[in-house]
């Protein structure tokens, strides 16, 4: 059987499609065709689902349509569907499915269906076809997710989470055509790109609230910590079922974060029924892509089964000498020991042939320059000489033991292994006021190995004490990473950046090579404890970090206890009201001018909400204010040169909204908008009351998805993005609005989808955190994907 729990319930027809499923003794159940003068039902609507097993289609036509079936699974193994596009009652609809089964459908005194074969001599008992509850590792079903882990490490539903967590699922991931995590993400509120989106083929450098995800903090994968570096750790979203975003301190689960928050990464999974799917893409800078997800039971009795997911990419990208090549696999598989015991079995590979966009000047990005505008597309290094060649994989497993009702174990173990070789040419911010068409450079080669192991042991429990509910959360984890580099510097002409030359070698210095070992084991506790209406989340965990970075160095210890508290109270209507009270915090690397070593940063956030999730719709909405502080912070120590002391601090304050829906079958809409108000507060840089770079102080975006009526199988989207003002040493960056568009149409067992990103081609700058990054240019893509 499936891990998700089943629950019984009758569909609202207006209620947004929740994956419904068959089941009866591990099987899948299917429905057959009938015959049509067996329905009397008129009521007509439209549908659009493509052609697979049985069990699938008639899972999500129950779902939309809302009507009750009941089927035994020994009718429906093995059995197909051709799908349904228009316009239908139930009765026609049914049959339609149905057809070519040798099934009927026969409507009880209820108005329940049953199931049986065309012959009525043949009868088998029946089972009630139940819907599937959503649970955090598994498919959202939609634009609107219900439930997450991520905030908690337990199954919780979003609206009973007192912090701001973010799910962008599957479906989002395809619509919006997003192949990086950058792209993923830019429809959320309170995120902006560190550098534009410019470095997304090489890694993931976002900010959230204020605060930006650089280093080896803010990745998880499967809720597991991986130590990846955010410069080395390119992900790809195709192998992912959904992607969701914690925002604000996560030190509770996670030890060392962020105070921006954390990206939980949820592979796909083995599934009950076979998933079959080959996917074709080509597009604009030459971009070629074939990629496969294969799935379902390996054995008949369903206690084994698997998912094998591959992506092939070879693609240019908008300044053609950077490469976009990628070749990835993950796979899944799941092994159902005894009736209380699962075994999870997830690894990847990928390989990476990309480069590293350094960006360009201010002087004619950002700044006038007397020769005019610098070209989005000019390569300001060598041909030959900038490369980025990665590659690495993930191998771990997930064992989960119910002892009983109540109380389970589950042991997390990931392992991560990643080689990056690669060369960069950096740019100055300002060029030579001698002679300003010239732009020094220097080029940076390096090779980075990372390696590390993350063990997250977690005891589960729910206790029931009166009318007082307990879902008590007990964990051990630890985990450790080994970072090795060699680094050298090369020599590099200037360049003219409005006539470049090339061809010019580069001279390198001596190679210098370094690294840190580091390692952290905690504790925590954690009681999500509910009294009738009200929801209190307290939890606690004791972190012990060390950080080795080499012979001549000391080294570092620290440890920190990190506290959360949230209160909701959840009205009738579907409004929730929370407070929610977080810390972080984050080890700090080097010493100060007497040899003592540097403690972790900390950040303290107080965040204040409403959830509502309004009934006999598919909607949530969550708004927020929040007030997150980083202390700590490394500073210039005013006493002697060359030094540092931790006396900065840095504040961001915000109020976030963001909305998701299906208002109906035809329309799903997702609605966003953020003011961060991000200052530096104390500094000894001449900084204070300037915010951090890269931190735009409004944002704000639009998605609109319509399914036609008229035209059966079509489909079109429509999306905008905002990134008001920002600034970089007192300067401002305009703000800017970016349009996306696609279309797509569903034709039998086929879609086909046309997306189009920056539809009015734009010029744009997109970020200045030093140097300045122009947004992409006016990109499409050609997707052809075959589902059986």
């Amino acid at each position: 059987m499936s891990r998700s729990t089943l629950t019984t319930r009758r569909m609202r027809p207006l209620t947004v499609a929740v994956a419904i499923h068959l089941a009866f003794a591990g099987g899948l159940l299917a429905t057959s065709t009938w015959h049509a003068e067996a329905y009397a039902q008129t009521a007509t609507r439209t549908y659009n689902i493509p052609a697979g097993a049985l069990g699938t289609v008639l899972t999500r036509f129950s779902s939309e349509s809302g009507i009750l079936l009941a089927a035994p699974a020994e009718l429906v193994a093995g059995k197909s569907s051709k799908g349904l596009q228009g316009n239908f009652n139930t009765d026609t609809a049914l049959y339609a499915l149905l057809s070519g089964t040798g099934l009927e459908a026969v409507q009880e005194t209820n108005g329940q269906y049953r199931l049986q074969i065309t012959d009525k001599t043949t009868t088998l008992p029946t089972v009630t076809v139940t819907a599937l509850t959503e649970t955090a590792n598994g498919p959202v079903g939609g634009l609107v997710a219900k439930r997450s882990s991520t905030a908690t490490k337990t199954d919780t539903p979003l609206s009973e989470t007192p912090q701001s967590v973010s799910v962008i699922s599957r479906e989002q991931i395809e619509a919006q055509a997003a192949d990086s995590l950058d792209q993923s993400l830019q429809y959320t509120a309170g995120v902006s790109m560190f550098e534009g989106g410019g470095t997304r083929s090489v890694g993931t450098r976002i900010v959230v609230r204020g605060f930006s995800t650089l280093g080896k903090t803010a990745l998880l994968l499967n809720g597991s910590r991986m130590p990846t570096n955010s410069l080395t750790g390119s992900m790809e979203p195709y192998h992912f079922e959904r992607i969701e975003l914690l925002k604000g301190p996560a030190s509770i689960m996670y030890g060392q974060a962020a105070p921006g928050g954390v990206m939980n990464l949820v592979s796909k999974r083995p599934t009950v029924e076979p998933v079959r799917e080959i996917e074709l893409q080509a597009g604009s800078w030459d971009r070629k892509q074939l990629a496969f997800d294969l799935g379902g039971p390996a054995t008949e009795d369903g206690r084994i089964r698997y998912r094998l997911t591959a992506l092939q990419r070879d693609s240019n990208t908008m300044i053609k000498e950077y490469a976009n090549d990628k070749t990835s696999f993950s796979g899944a598989l799941e092994w159902q020991l005894t009736d209380s015991t699962l075994l999870t079995l997830l690894g990847s590979y990928d390989k990476t042939r990309a480069a590293f966009d350094a960006g360009k000047p201010l002087d004619g990005t950002l700044l006038p320059h007397p020769a005019g505008k610098i070209s989005r597309t000019l390569f300001i290094g060598e041909p030959g000489q900038d490369y980025y060649k990665g590659k690495g994989n993930t191998l771990g497993y997930q064992l989960e033991h119910r002892f009983n009702d109540a109380w389970q174990f589950r042991q997390n173990v990931l392992t991560y292994d990643r080689d990056i070789d690669w060369a960069y040419t950096a740019i100055n911010e300002r060029v030579n006021p001698l002679a300003p068409r010239l732009a020094g450079r220097e080029i940076v080669e390096r090779f980075d190995g990372d390696k590390g192991l993350s063990i997250d042991n977690q005891l589960h429990g729910k206790v029931k004490l009166g009318n007082v509910e307990h879902t008590l959360l007990f964990g051990l984890d630890y985990s450790k990473n080994d970072f090795t580099r060699s680094q050298r510097l090369g020599f590099l002409p200037p360049i003219d950046l409005f006539n470049p030359t090339y061809g010019t070698q580069a001279i390198y210095g001596r190679t210098y090579s370094g690294g840190d070992r580091g390692k952290q084991s905690g504790f925590y506790a954690q009681d999500q404890i509910k009294f009738d209406q009200w929801i209190l989340l307290v939890g606690g965990r004791y972190d012990s970090t060390r950080n080795d970075a080499g012979l001549d160095t000391a080294t570092e210890k620290a440890s920190a206890f990190t506290p959360r508290l949230g209160l909701m109270y959840q009205f009738n209507n579907g409004i929730t009201p929370y407070y929610s009270y977080s810390r972080s915090f984050q080890p700090t690397a080097n010493m100060d001018f007497y040899g003592n070593r540097f403690k972790p940063s900390t950040g303290t956030q107080h965040e204040i909400g409403v959830k509502y999730v309004p009934h006999g719709i598919e909607a949530s909405i969550t708004m927020a204010i929040y007030e997150i502080t980083q202390t700590n912070v490394q500073t210039s120590d005013p006493a002697h040169m060359g030094y540092m002391v931790q006396t900065g601090e840095v504040r961001s304050r915000g109020f976030e909204i963001e909305g998701r829906t299906q208002l109906n079958r035809q329309l799903g809409l997702i609605a966003t908008l953020a003011t961060t108000d991000a200052t530096i507060t104390k500094s000894n840089l001449g900084d204070v009351g300037t915010p951090p770079a890269a931190v735009p102080r409004n944002t704000a975006s639009f998605w609109a998805d319509y399914k036609f009526e008229a035209i059966p199988g079509m489909s079109a989207a429509f999306g905008a993005r905002y990134v008001g003002r920002q600034e970089v040493m007192r300067m401002a960056v305009p703000s800017y609005t970016v349009y996306d568009a696609s279309l797509r149409y569903q034709w039998d067992k086929w879609q086909f989808a046309l997306n189009i990103k920056n539809l009015t081609d734009k010029n744009y700058v997109a970020a200045c955190p030093s140097v300045c990054y122009y947004g992409e240019e006016r990109n499409a893509l050609l997707t052809a994907r075959y589902r059986w």
